[in-house]
């Protein structure tokens, strides 16, 4: 929550430059006629409450556990920021926003990325693999992740993105994404996009505008 209200927050003086996922699932909701900033983030929730419904778990809140996690996406952001200074991605030409944008923007990844190809994506490839076409459940959760893993490195360029195809870039995010897909299997929505969104900020603060 305290993510997806400084993102949503912030975007209030950013109309033309959001997270390119926000912007996807803002244009799904107008289809239903559900129109406006605020509609990705209240699907976020939706989302994130309908899977706790349809858990069966409690409802009790254990908030030392819920700073641990945040604890924990930070730590898993290590071998991501080690990926990234071992593939050096170039950020010549890029015009960077002021400091609060970036960090927001970043935030903002992590929430909506993690969402559109992690939790719904994943989730929907599973479902018709394994629910509807009863195939192998290691082999659909390969594909599922590996599907994931390419369809988020692709949207960052043309035409959904707003980069031109590079194959560095391409591969980098490829190899993130099948990590990030990997802490959401094992660990779950909260960690996934906490690593992401800490993988962001610390770009960030280290000058770096491209992730």
């Amino acid at each position: 929550m305290p993510l997806i209200v400084f993102y949503e927050v912030t975007s209030l003086t950013r109309q033309h430059d959001r997270v390119i996922a926000f912007d996807l699932l803002r244009r799904f909701f107008e289809l239903f006629g559900h129109a406006g900033m605020w509609a990705p983030g209240l699907g976020v929730i939706v989302i994130l409450l309908a899977t706790h419904m349809a858990s069966g778990e409690k409802w009790s809140i254990r908030w030392g556990r819920v700073g641990l996690m945040y604890l924990e996406a930070a730590g898993l952001a290590a071998p991501l920021l080690a990926l990234n200074w071992t593939i050096s991605l170039s950020t010549a030409g890029l015009v960077a926003p002021p400091l609060l944008d970036k960090i927001a923007l970043g935030i903002g990844a992590g929430i909506y990325e993690e969402l559109v190809f992690r939790l719904l994506l994943i989730s929907f490839v599973m479902m018709i693999g394994v629910d509807l076409l009863r195939l192998g459940r290691t082999s659909v959760t390969v594909a599922a992740i590996l599907l994931s893993s390419a369809a988020f490195a692709a949207h960052h360029h043309y035409p959904v993105g707003t980069e031109p195809f590079m194959l560095l870039p391409f591969v980098f995010r490829t190899i993130a994404g099948v990590y990030l897909a990997t802490i959401f299997w094992y660990r779950g929505y909260g960690p996934a996009a906490g690593c992401h969104a800490a993988y962001n900020v610390a770009l960030t603060c280290l000058g770096n505008v491209t992730y």
